[in-house]
């Protein structure tokens, strides 16, 4: 079932919580990443949303530091 909010951009965990809380059933979560490879740091977010499945890319949430 589709979320009857928008959890796009939201960070996994926090799209999740709210879709427990309305009481739906977790979606099948699929990882995605550039094909140059996949970053270790940042939080994973949701970028897309079809029936029964979220897909999840990894976003740095801070300014990298130098």
């Amino acid at each position: 079932m589709i979320p009857p909010v928008n959890v796009l951009g939201m960070r996994l965990e926090d799209a999740l919580r709210l879709c427990r809380a309305q009481g739906m059933a977790e979606p099948a979560i699929i990882a995605t990443h550039a094909p140059r490879g996949q970053r270790s740091e940042g939080s994973l977010r949701v970028i897309r949303v079809r029936e029964g499945e979220w897909t999840v890319s990894s976003f740095m949430d801070d300014t990298p530091k130098e």
